[in-house]
């Protein structure tokens, strides 16, 4: 397959990826009239409705919504709105659109007999269209409706209802109805709210907004006085129950004290807990020291209570004042028998006496020490006589202080209990008073700043605004349908396209003629058919110029699909190069022969098959147009096998011998679409040309049918778009520019 086979089957299932908008303008230009038909309708039918519907009007009053209340007392609570918040006003405008307050309007108004409001028993739907239906003064409505209604499976019949299930129905209806033209919209950044209602009569709109103002104000006096009342009547009951609560416990209490013999709590523990802290202290004290003591005769003990060496070396027994003294007697003793141990011999008298003084000092030091042995044996059995003793009452004053604390504990329970009961029943009672002194208190929490008048103009429905709306979004989508219904179609309306969607030469335009029924050269030549023969001699120099080095001699011409005026460009681009040439235009298309009657000639004339099959001369198959240098073969007699016939080796050398008679031979072949005809005859030929009729055939199977020729090795050189409208800017850009005139035929 050749590169532009390929090209060609791309293009077949391809997009253009550019936007051109001035594509999209030439196909909205080309369905203007349905464009503006469609938009006109949809108009016309809105302007219809809109001048049976009547116009609504709508007044509006303003409240100011006060967030700080006048306040007697400060009982806010009581009533449970908290105005310092942001969600305070929200409520409130929900209020205003509650069906409470809506039901006490239309009661106090009386809107049930208002004209505007009366509820029919019918349908809403039903009612509306019986406004809309001609009927005779005699003939019940319900039955033409029925009668128009036959062919829908459903009754028309009203149900058997009684009297309350219809009241209140029509009550539901009329709620609903009321409902819907209320209009509360909150000024923001701002407490104000305004209130607007929509009725035909502007004098009931005005009325209707003051009165949902004046039932909201009142709405909310009432339920204040309504939430008083219930607080007192709660409070009082409240507060005897709290009354007799407080004097049980204050009862209970007293019995406490006088069982447990409290005068005063607190100092009663408070002289328990002091006297466990010096007890505490004391004993620390006490055990401090007999732990020292049973430390000493322990040590004193180890030593040995006999061995005087062995305790004079402990520092409790040599720092001992006593033996400290006893110590310098033996040292003084000793000092002076060392000293007359110089002068006398062991037997003076000195000598003796001074030693038996150092021997009475060292047994009185024994003496000392066995005493203060036995000292420290005996303070320690004092001292842990004392500890235990001090033990004992410690355990004594604990187990009291427990008691006390225990006791402290029910006594500051029973307590709380009375303090709590005593401040519930102050704040109650305190509410009481308050809630009494502003039973009669009647502060309005929002007031009017605007009261509502009635408006002069309709607010709805803005008759204009909808029409012109209606007007612009009919032609939006009867635009937007144009162009979805371009798309989908697909189809080539512009020379732009033929380059860009089929990647083929464009060789020329033809403007779109009126059917004739058969093929005038005279016509052709007329000044009415100027543009259109101009036309077809530009495609004539576009393909002449194509071919000046190769001087194609035969070429066939084609399409996608009958219809599309093969026949008729063959015949019309023949007349064109006749008038510089001498051409034969021979009719191929065996399947569907309709030159020979558009050329007026007899059905017994011969043509292409007679010549082929040899039952005819060249001279017998020929035709010639009056005064011009075409010469056409037509068909001839129907065959069986066209596609043989045409493939056959006849057909080849046919061709090879008319080439020396004629400068140019135009062969006209059956759709490519359609049968195979035209496969063969483009190998036959030098080249090919391609009709293309406007608006009619899908892009892809033109592609796929050149792609088909290319596969087939013929030379295609360019596209003939045919039949294109004389409004269509494509042709109008071309006819300015070859400057030819109008062609009114």
């Amino acid at each position: 397959m050749s590169n532009m086979a390929i090209q060609m089957e791309k293009n077949a299932f391809s997009q253009e990826k550019d936007i051109d908008l001035a594509q999209y303008f030439h196909v909205l230009w080309r369905y203007k009239w349905r464009i503006l038909l469609f938009s006109g309708l949809v108009t016309s039918v809105v302007v219809a409705i809109l001048l049976t519907v009547s116009p609504s009007y709508l007044a509006g009053a303003r409240l100011l919504i006060e967030s700080e209340q006048a306040k007697a007392v400060s009982i806010e609570d009581v009533y449970g709105l908290d105005s310092s918040k942001d969600e305070y006003l929200q409520t409130q405008f929900e209020i205003i659109k509650s069906r409470k307050l809506a039901e006490r309007v239309i009661e106090r108004m009386d809107l049930v007999r208002h004209p505007e409001f009366v509820v029919d028993e019918r349908a809403p739907w039903l009612q509306k269209l019986l406004s809309y239906v001609p009927t005779a003064p005699a003939q019940d409505p319900m039955e033409v409706v029925r009668g128009w209604f036959d062919w829908v499976p459903m009754d028309l019949t009203p149900k058997p209802v009684d009297e309350a299930q219809k009241l209140a129905t029509q009550q539901i209806l009329l709620l609903n109805e009321f409902r819907k033209r209320l209009v509360v919209a909150p000024v923001a950044n701002t407490q104000l709210v305004d209130i607007g209602f929509y009725a035909h009569d502007p004098n009931l709109a005005a009325q209707v907004a003051n009165t949902m103002g004046e039932i909201y104000i009142e709405n909310h006096l009432d339920a204040k006085l309504a939430v008083t009342r219930k607080a007192s009547e709660w409070l009082s009951a409240r507060l005897d129950e709290l009354l007799v609560g407080l004097r049980l416990s204050e009862e209970r209490l007293q019995s406490f004290r006088e069982r447990e013999g409290l005068l005063d709590i607190d100092g009663t523990v408070g002289l328990v807990s002091k006297e466990m802290t010096e007890l505490s202290e004391q004993l620390s004290l006490a055990r401090q020291r007999r732990e020292e003591a049973k430390s000493l005769l322990d040590l004193v003990r180890r030593k040995g209570s006999n061995n005087i060496d062995s305790l004079d070396g402990l520092a409790e027994i040599s720092g001992h004042r006593m033996i400290q003294e006893v110590r310098k007697s033996e040292v003084t003793a000793a000092a002076n028998v060392a000293e007359l141990s110089k002068r006398y011999g062991p037997k003076h008298s000195k000598m003796i006496a001074a030693k038996a003084q150092l021997a009475d000092v060292r047994a009185s030091m024994r003496g000392q020490v066995k005493k203060l042995v036995r000292g420290i044996e005996q303070e320690y059995q004092t001292v842990a006589a004392s500890a235990e003793a001090l033990e004992k009452q410690m355990a004594a004053v604990k187990g009291k202080y427990q008691e006390q604390s225990r006791v402290e504990v029910e006594y500051r329970e029973m307590q709380r209990e009375v303090e709590s009961n005593r401040r519930i029943y102050e704040t109650f009672l305190n509410r009481m008073k308050e809630t009494g002194a502003v039973a009669d208190f009647n502060a309005a929490h929002a007031r009017f700043t605007d009261y509502a008048t009635p408006p002069l103009y309709p607010a709805k429905p803005n008759k204009k605004a909808i029409a012109v709306g209606a007007l612009a979004m009919s032609m939006i989508i009867a635009c937007l349908i144009s162009l979805v219904h371009n798309a989908i179609t697909d189809t080539i309306t512009s020379g732009d396209q033929v380059e860009s969607k089929l990647s083929s030469k464009l060789l020329g335009v033809i403007p779109l003629q009126k059917h004739r029924g058969r093929l005038d050269p005279e016509h052709f030549f007329t000044k009415e058919a100027s543009s259109f023969s101009e036309a077809w001699r530009t495609v004539r120099t576009g393909y002449l110029l194509s071919h000046l080095e190769d001087k194609a001699h035969t070429l066939c011409i084609t399409s996608t699909v009958p219809g599309e005026g093969k026949t008729t460009s063959s015949y019309n681009f023949s007349l064109a190069l006749s008038q510089l040439e001498k051409v034969l235009l021979i009719e191929a298309d065996l399947r569907k022969p309709v030159m020979g009657g558009m050329l007026n000639l007899p059905n017994y004339q011969p043509g292409l098959s007679n010549l082929i099959t040899g039952t005819h001369k060249l001279s017998d198959c020929l035709f010639q147009v009056p005064d011009t240098q075409l010469h056409v073969m037509v068909a001839g007699t129907p065959v069986s096998n066209p596609l043989e016939l045409i493939a056959s080796q006849a057909f080849k050398q046919m061709l090879e011998k008319l080439k020396p008679q004629f400068d140019r031979i135009i062969v006209d072949t059956a759709p490519v679409d359609v049968v195979s005809d035209a496969l063969v005859i483009s190998r036959r030929v030098d080249s090919t040309l391609y009709v293309v009729k406007c608006g009619k055939v899908r892009s892809d199977l033109i592609n796929r049918s050149l792609a088909r020729l290319f596969t087939a090795q013929a030379r295609v050189d360019g596209v003939v778009l045919n039949a294109v409208p004389k409004d269509l800017a494509t042709y109008k850009r071309y006819q300015s520019y070859y400057g030819t005139g109008s062609d009114n035929g």
